[in-house]
């Protein structure tokens, strides 16, 4: 047992591709079979949908929790930025303690590895929604945002951390609508 890798050991660590993600009994994320896999239905969201959105802009919450979830086995490849490798988009999102209120933050990742998926990645220095995030909790830490891994950043926004929001304009890429969302602009 002393000689197994811990898989979360070097999270922190940049590479180009992530390692693969597989579960605790060392099933894949993606189904092998014709039959599938069966659908644990303990793991569902509680909710059945987001309340309407309010602005918070200015005001101090506190992150209930935050939730990474894995795309579909359907949902379709993209082509990475450098047009190298295959990705595919999480959800990712936070919950707030104001009137149930939760947001989502783009630019979390999972990247095509013999058919699995790898771990979700964050760019910490790209300019997408979630990098910002993990720059602004690097900042509250006073670290590099190279320097913090998904466990540590992860484990940090399930802590119920206060922080204060910042209402931002930006297009919904799949209605191309313009929008208003309550990001986190900074910790406290």
């Amino acid at each position: 047992m002393a000689d197994e890798k811990n898989e979360f050991s070097d999270l922190d660590v940049e590479s180009d591709v992530p390692e693969t993600f597989n579960s605790g009994q060392g099933d894949s994320m993606v189904s092998s079979g014709s039959m599938g896999t069966t659908y644990d239905w303990s793991t569902a969201p509680e909710r059945s949908k987001a309340p309407p959105r309010i602005d918070l802009n200015g005001k101090t919450i506190t992150v209930l929790k935050a939730e990474i979830v894995l795309p579909s086995v359907d949902t379709p490849w993209e082509k990475s930025r450098d047009k190298t490798k295959d990705m595919k988009p999480c959800t990712f999102v936070l919950f707030y303690d104001v009137e149930g209120q939760q947001e989502f933050y783009s630019g979390v990742n999972v990247f095509k590895k013999e058919d699995k998926y790898s771990h979700p990645t964050i760019y910490g220095q790209g300019t997408n929604q979630a990098a910002v995030l993990l720059q602004t909790y690097a900042k509250f830490k006073g670290k590099n945002p190279s320097e913090v891994s998904l466990r540590e950043f992860m484990g940090f926004l399930n802590s119920k951390p206060k922080a204060v929001i910042k209402a931002v304009e930006t297009k919904n890429p799949r209605t191309m609508a313009m929008i208003k969302k309550n990001l986190i602009d900074k910790f406290i």
